[in-house]
This record gives structure tokens, sequence and C-alpha cells, in this order.
């Protein structure tokens, strides 16, 4: 089993640093006054939705390499755009909805990712990356959905 120093250290820095926006958006919604802590959750939002079409995107190119062709490709490109539909109507949602929304399409793009890493599709220590960096993400996002509903 795959371990975080089994990650190599480009998708390790990447990866993380890519969730330092979700833990600043979180830590800015509660510390910051109005109209700053909106300007931060939309921030914060908007980065979610783009890290969600992210995800979906990174099975397009997987089944693109994967030399699937005809009636194979149907199930991994149609999750590959799932996410992305998904984030366009939390981009036009209200914060909460749309929170919410981000919450559920992370939690379903990790499972789907933990399940094509056990199928071979990705190597073993992106399925950990992907743990990690979902737990951070909506940790994150949910930390910002109580105060908007405080």
């Amino acid at each position: 089993m795959a371990t975080l120093t089994d990650i190599p250290v480009p998708a390790r820095l990447l990866g993380f640093g890519g969730a330092i926006p979700f833990v600043a958006g979180a830590v800015g919604v509660w510390v910051l006054d109005t109209p700053w802590d909106w300007v931060v959750l939309n921030a914060q939002v908007y980065y979610g939705c783009a890290i969600l079409a992210f995800l979906g995107a990174v099975h397009w190119g997987r089944a693109l390499g994967s030399g699937l062709d005809g009636e194979a490709l149907w199930r991994p490109l149609a999750w590959s755009v799932t996410p992305a539909l998904l984030a366009w109507v939390a981009a036009l949602a209200k914060p909460d909805l749309a929170i919410v929304l981000l919450v559920g399409g992370l939690v379903a793009a990790y499972l789907i990712d933990r399940s094509a890493t056990a199928q071979g599709w990705f190597p073993g220590w992106y399925g950990i990356l992907r743990k990690y960096l979902s737990a951070i993400a909506v940790a994150s996002l949910g930390a910002s959905l109580v105060k908007v509903m405080a």
C-alpha cells in the first residue's frame, strides 16, 4: 500500500500547494469582516469549481491514453464531464448550496478515483494523494458552510 512518501515530490508539492486556497478560504470566511468574508467565500467556491472540473478532466485524459475506443469510451468519458457540469451548477448557486454541491462532487470524485486506482487506471500513490487532498478540501468547505449557516 502506498504512503505519503511514495507520492512523487512534484505531485506532493503541487497537490498540497493546491489545497492552500481551500484552507485559506475557510480561515478567511471565519476571520474577515463583511464584505471581505463573502469575497473570500466566493473565491473558495470558484476555486472548488475549477478543482472539481479538473478532477473530471483527469479521467478524460486517462481515457484518451487508454487505447479504448468506441463503446468502451462511454463510461470513462461520461464520468469525466460530470464533475465539470456539477461545478457549473455550483458556480451559479447561492454559496450554501454551492458548497453542498462541491462537497458532494468532491466526495464522489474521490470514490471514483479510489475505484479507478484499485483497477489500475492510476498509480497507487494517486489514490493516497487524492484521499488527503479530498479530506482537506471537504473539511475546508465544511468549515465555510458552518460559518455561512450560522
